[in-house]
């Protein structure tokens, strides 16, 4: 009887209801405490990993500040370098063709052969040119977004513009074109022989300056920059002048030749 009565009155065991009472509720404070502690664990070790990153970055900005600056210098240094060689290259050209000039013009068949490596050398742009012509300054708008700002294509599209209108000879910023040159962007930048320019471009086109404007206006060329000019404030001036230089192409350099025949 004792056992039967020990059943009613203690139907489960003691060890229930003893884990019941020591687990932690769903929607009680033990619960919610770990999740709290675990938060401000988290947030401490963060705080933590910024600070070093912050720090890290403070101590290098000097040091990467110093090896922009190197680099901006050796940069300036080598396109000084470039431009005293190119120089010197086109003088020593000029002396060349003098020297070949004296051998060519003692006979009749050799000043004939001068007259004609004088026409090639201009069609190829290896000698500068010199004659009235049109002068075409253009700029990016002011406070230029994405959409203001002149891009390689609007050069070519301005360049192929002055060729239809009649244009002899074209130079941009002092590089001339040739069918060689190459214009493309790098970057934000725009190339021109792998020279980047910056704005405002100046492009001289050598030819008849009484009708090369109208006729630049009315090419495809034309009418794509004044577009450029009335939708987004780009910048562009046109004058005609009586003298322009346009100089030779620096980096032409022979590359096949052949005996001609006596």
């Amino acid at each position: 009887m004792s056992l039967l009565n020990n059943l009613m009155a203690h139907p489960l065991d003691e060890g229930y209801a003893v884990a019941a009472r020591t687990r932690p509720k769903q929607d009680g404070k033990p619960l919610r405490s770990r999740h709290r502690v675990m938060l401000v664990v988290a947030c401490v070790v963060l705080g933590f990993l910024f600070a070093i990153a912050a720090s890290q970055n403070y101590r290098s900005a000097p040091e990467a500040e110093k090896q922009r600056k190197e680099l901006i210098t050796r940069i300036n240094q080598a396109d000084t370098r470039l431009n005293g060689l190119r120089t010197q290259q086109s003088h020593l050209a000029d002396e060349v063709r003098g020297l070949q000039a004296s051998g060519l013009s003692n006979t009749s068949s050799g000043a004939a052969l001068q007259q004609k490596l004088d026409d090639l050398e201009l069609q190829t742009g290896a000698i500068s040119v010199t004659g009235p012509g049109m002068k075409a300054v253009v700029d990016d708008a002011k406070d230029a977004d994405k959409e203001g700002r002149l891009l390689d294509v609007d050069l070519q599209q301005l360049v192929n513009g002055l060729w239809t209108a009649g244009a002899e000879a074209i130079s941009v910023n002092g590089h001339r074109l040739t069918s060689l040159t190459a214009i493309r962007s790098a970057g934000s930048a725009i190339t021109v022989d792998y020279s980047s320019l910056t704005p405002p471009y100046t492009v001289l086109a050598i030819g008849d300056n009484a009708t090369m404007p109208a006729r630049f206006a009315q090419s495809s060329g034309g009418q794509w920059m004044q577009y450029l000019v009335s939708n987004f404030d780009v910048r562009m001036t046109i004058t005609t002048e009586e003298s322009l230089l346009v100089p030779a192409d620096a980096t032409i350099a022979l590359r096949y030749a052949k005996v001609s025949p006596r």
